[in-house]
């Protein structure tokens, strides 16, 4: 059911009238059944709020407006007498949505007024009279975005501070949901150096910003340059998730040294190799003015390298095992996987969900 905002206009002081509810619809449109319900103070129960009726309605055309069908209601009916309005799958299920809604909508009793509500979940009604749902039409159709939230900094910075939060997360709940879909597509590093210098924030807490220059010298141009906290200059190195991380044997297991230990594949030795190789060349331009002009204003003193390569979804206790030692032997780099990158990803997400 689309969402769909209640017309409710009071009637006296314990009851409201809501306007007509469409349930179903002939395919003609030229007729359809409404709900007409009314909400009520039940001074005996109080969660017995809503009485209604079921209307069958007729229109000679789409231009006309919409009519009752004549004829006795029930109680009219004289015995032997019968009437029967057949609800199908769809109406039924209209129907009771609605009247679950108004249930929610008229457990806080009568209001007094014209109002306009809208059930925004299972739990919380939002309520406002039809002259501001007229205003806010209004603001959301013109070009009043900065007015709106400008005034919401400064009157509500709570409620902006949640909204700011909310479109955050949602964002980059859609990105890990990209993140895990280009993890079986074929892609190349530059397909993937792009994605995460659009996504930066995926690198971690400790990316300050990406660097736009790229070049240690005329020989050496390393992947992702980026700062970190004091100006100071990190390095990323970006493989394909379909490296292989360990030795594998010829049918595609893992070998194990003295039937123990797997062992990294050259291909990861050779890109921390390449790493530690970058390292070096930016170290050699830790007095560089130029270089400094050249990076944002970054020193390259001691830089810090990441490598991001392979997966490591289908890993055992063994291989995780090994990585850890593996990390514990490199200084000045960090070896991890894509699936590791994401799952710090996901984590960051979280953390931000609840401050």
């Amino acid at each position: 059911m689309d969402d769909q905002d209640y017309v409710i206009k009071s009637t006296s002081r314990n009851s409201s009238e809501v306007q007509d509810i469409e349930i179903g619809r002939s395919p003609s449109e030229l007729t359809r059944r409404v709900l007409r319900a009314e909400i009520v103070n039940n001074v005996n129960d109080n969660k017995k709020c809503v009485e209604f009726a079921l209307v069958h309605q007729r229109r000679a055309s789409a231009e006309l407006p919409w009519e009752d069908l004549g004829g006795k209601t029930m109680s009219q009916l004289k015995a032997g007498e019968a009437a029967k309005f057949q609800l199908n799958t769809t109406e039924t299920g209209q129907l009771l949505q609605h009247l679950i809604n108004l249930y929610e909508i008229g457990k806080d009793g009568v209001k007094p007024g014209l109002q306009v509500l809208k059930l925004a979940n299972e739990e919380e009604v939002i309520r406002t009279d039809a002259g501001r749902a007229r205003i806010i039409r209004k603001l959301l159709a013109g070009d009043f975005g900065k007015e709106i939230w400008d005034y919401l900094s400064q009157e509500k910075p709570d409620l902006a501070r949640q909204l700011t939060s909310g479109q955050i997360v949602k964002e980059r709940e859609e990105v890990l949901v990209e993140f895990e879909q280009r993890l079986s597509q074929e892609l190349d590093e530059n397909d993937w150096k792009r994605y995460f210098k659009k996504h930066s924030w995926l690198l971690g807490s400790t990316n300050v910003h990406l660097i736009e220059e790229s070049r240690l010298d005329i020989y050496h141009d390393t992947d992702i340059p980026f700062e970190v906290d004091g100006g100071f200059l990190d390095l990323v190195e970006l493989k394909l998730p379909t490296t292989v991380f360990w030795t594998q044997q010829r049918g595609g297991s893992t070998y194990l040294y003295r039937g123990k230990f797997p062992v990294p594949s050259a291909y990861v030795m050779g890109a921390v190799m390449q790493t530690t190789g970058y390292i070096l060349q930016a170290e050699k331009n830790v007095d560089s003015e130029d270089f400094r002009q050249a990076h944002g204003g970054i020193k390259a003193l001691k830089p810090r390298g990441l490598v991001v390569i392979g997966r490591s979804n289908h890993w055992g206790d063994k291989e995780w095992q090994a990585f850890r030692l593996l990390n514990d032997e490199l200084h000045g780099v960090q070896v991890i996987t894509f699936d590791i990158l994401l799952s710090r990803a996901k984590k960051s997400v979280e953390l931000f969900k609840i401050s």
